[in-house]
Formats: C-alpha cells, structure tokens, sequence
C-alpha cells in the first residue's frame, strides 16, 4: 500500500475526544431538523425512532466511512483511487467520492446562507443594517452580508496549523454547547406541547431514517479525513460511539432549545427556512450557536477539498481560496436564483445527493472491497461484532438508503 503524503503527517494530531467533538459538531448542522421533524411526526416517539436508527443503521455507516479515510490514507478522491486498486475493480467506484466532493461544496454554500442569514436577522434587530443594504440582498443582487463575512472567517481559519483549527473548533463547539444548554432551559416548558406523542406512519419511519443516516454527516469526506488521522493504536468503534453519544446530546438539546422555533415552523407550515423566527431572547442565544456551529462546519467541509489540492501539489493558500470562492460563486447564484426557496431546493437535493455516495460507499466496502483490509483497519475486539457489521454493511444499509431514496420519489 502506498505511503502517507508527508503534509499528512501532523506533529501533533487531535486527541479522539477532540475529533468527536468536531464530527458532532458538524453533525449537529443535519439534526436542527430534529424539532421540525418531531413536532409533526408523532413527537419524542419519532426522536426515539431517530435514535434507535443511529445507533441500528448510522452507527456502522460511521464506521464505514472511518475506515475507508483509514485504509485510504489519502483524502476521499485520491484515497478511493487507491481503494480501487487494492480491490482490482472498475474506476466507476471513484464516482462516489466525486459525489461527495460536489456535496461538500454545495453544503459549504448552503450552510453559509442559512448561518448567514442568522447574522443579517440579528445584525437587522440590532439596527445595524441600512436599507439600502437591506434592498440589495432581498433583490438577489448580492451575497448576503453574513455569508461573506463567514466566508471570509472561515478561509483565515483554514491557513490555521492542523492542531491550532482543531482545538480551536473543540473550544467552539464546546461554547455551542453551553449555549444551547442555556436555551434548552429556556424552552423546556414547551417542549411537552410541541411534542406530544403519536404513532408512527412508515413514512414517519422513513424520515426518521433519513434523518438518522444524514446527520452523522456521513458522505461529506469530513468523516473520512477523520478516519485518515486517527492512529492505528487508537479504536475506530470507540471513535464512533463517541460521536454518536455526543450526537444524541446534542440532539436533545437543540429538541428543547428549539421548541419556539418548531412551534412557530407549525404555525406557519409555507413559511421558509430563513423566515421562521420566534420572538424572545433566546432567539439570540440559539442564533449564535448557529452561527459559532456554522464556522467550524465550513473549516470541516473545506478540508476534503483541500487536502487533495494539497495532493496535487498546491500550495495551501491558494487551494484556500480556489474553494471558498467557488462556494460564495454557488452561494451567490442560489441566492440570485431563488433565495431563502433555492435554499430549500438545495438542501432537498443535496440530501439525494448524499444518499446516493453513501449507496457507493457501502456497497463498495461491503461488496467490493477485500474483507481482509476491512477487518485489519477496523480491528473490532470480535468476530461476532465484525460479522454484525459486515451484514449492516452489505444488507441492511443499502435497504435502508433505497427505501428512504423512495421517498424522494413516491
């Protein structure tokens, strides 16, 4: 097997606590669907279904994904030329990870208007906003002024050390979590009438599913960078049970902090995304955390990206800025096509999208790849838990993505 480019090798890497926290983090951008979802399909019986599906069906895609980026010892691109290889199979696999490169490009626009958009609101509420600036932006004639500035954040952080982005997106992301603690307190009262308990329809079980499968944020190559840079000491299955409890956590927290919103999102079920605001303090507090969680999202997304332009032999500051400004170019068009509608368009098909990379992907590990290299990089303690897996990997899974597939079409 080919060895590890050199600017690969950090000297001194993450602890795993500090890359579960980040892959949380970025995890938590698919789970704010969570209270929407809850308060209009049977309530905390559909946020039980969401958690039985991560941890049935979730849990082993993390896996998967992890120990790609580990066998690969390259960024998703590069690293699935060489998995291909190994496997003597058709180069059509590398479509996948040509998938997720679109993906994660896409998501860095749309998680950067839809954070972006949480500036402009609050940046409007603190009378910071003339009219004129006002009128550019609902006219779609420019970026929104707090998706070019998270843009422009986001690119510095990225010429960061390694180790410096990573303990600075742990230290963001545990700020996140205070904050969301704080509103979580707030909305607890409400959380019992927005919430109530239903039974669920298949096609409840359907979206709790796709929710379960998205928001580990599996298919974005960030998973896969994470699986490259954990240490071969160091357990894979511990890595991602510690994302997923981490992940649980979260999501009950955003499910109380964001009672006011899913209350108000049911009270106006045509509204759009960006426009469905509660009134209250907390808005501030759960609009910061979006904001903070937005930053390091776009420094995680970036870096699939980056690394193999790095591979190709670009230099750092230029790959920085060839990605971010492709991703405000995409923003910028999506906003002059249809704004905070194109948005909802966006975010409908990137999950299609997401779907399908992650169909790829475990069906290359399941199917195509030598079951030697998957059970060395997993190193599961034994057979049973290994052969488990494997039948997730190979039945369950893509069953489950086809079905849920389904339902962007039935």
């Amino acid at each position: 097997m080919a060895t590890t480019p050199s600017f690969l090798h950090e000297p001194s890497r993450p602890r795993d606590a500090v890359v579960a926290l980040s892959l949380a983090g970025l995890a938590m951008l698919h789970v704010w669907e969570l209270p929407r979802l809850a308060a209009g399909h049977g309530g905390f019986a559909f946020v039980a279904a969401w958690a039985a599906c991560l941890l049935l069906l979730a849990l082993p895609l993390l896996m998967l994904e992890l120990m790609l980026g580990r066998r690969a010892r390259r960024s998703p691109i590069a690293g699935m030329s060489v998995l291909t290889r190994e496997a003597d199979t058709s180069r059509l696999w590398r479509a996948s990870v040509w998938g997720s490169a679109l993906a994660g490009l896409l998501a860095l626009a749309a998680i950067a208007l839809i954070a972006g958009g949480s500036i402009n609101f609050l940046a409007h509420e603190a009378g910071l906003v003339d009219a004129g600036a006002e009128a550019a932006r609902h006219a779609g004639l420019a970026l929104p002024l707090g998706t070019a500035a998270l843009f422009v954040l986001a690119a510095g952080l990225s010429l960061l050390a390694p180790a410096r982005r990573a303990w600075l997106l742990a230290g963001v992301l545990v700020l996140v979590l205070l904050l969301l603690l704080l509103a979580a307190v707030a909305g607890f009262g409400a959380a019992t009438s927005v919430y109530p308990v239903s039974g669920l329809a298949p096609a409840d079980w359907r979206e709790a599913l796709r929710l379960a499968l998205l928001s580990l944020g599996s298919g974005l190559g960030v998973v896969w960078i994470a699986g490259l840079r954990t240490v071969k000491e160091n357990s894979l299955a511990r890595l991602a049970g510690s994302v997923l409890a981490l992940h649980v956590v979260l999501g009950v927290l955003l499910l109380l902090a964001l009672a006011p919103f899913a209350a108000a999102a049911l009270a106006n079920p045509a509204g759009e995304t960006l426009q469905i605001v509660p009134t209250g303090a907390s808005v501030w507090v759960v609009m910061t955390a979006l904001i903070l969680t937005a930053v390091a999202a776009l420094l995680l997304l970036a870096e699939p990206l980056l690394l193999w332009m790095q591979e190709q032999d670009m230099a750092r500051l230029p790959a920085v800025a060839l990605v971010f400004v492709l991703a405000a170019v995409s923003a910028e068009l999506l906003w002059f096509v249809g704004q905070a509608g194109a948005v909802q368009g966006l975010l409908k098909g990137l999950g299609v999208l997401l779907l399908m990379v992650l169909l790829g992907f475990a069906l290359f590990a399941g199917w195509i790849m030598k079951i030697s290299h998957a059970r060395k990089e997993l190193a599961l303690p034994n057979e049973g838990l290994y052969n488990l897996w494997r039948v997730a990997v190979r039945i369950a899974l893509p069953l489950a993505i086809v079905w849920v597939l389904s339902g962007y079409i039935l």
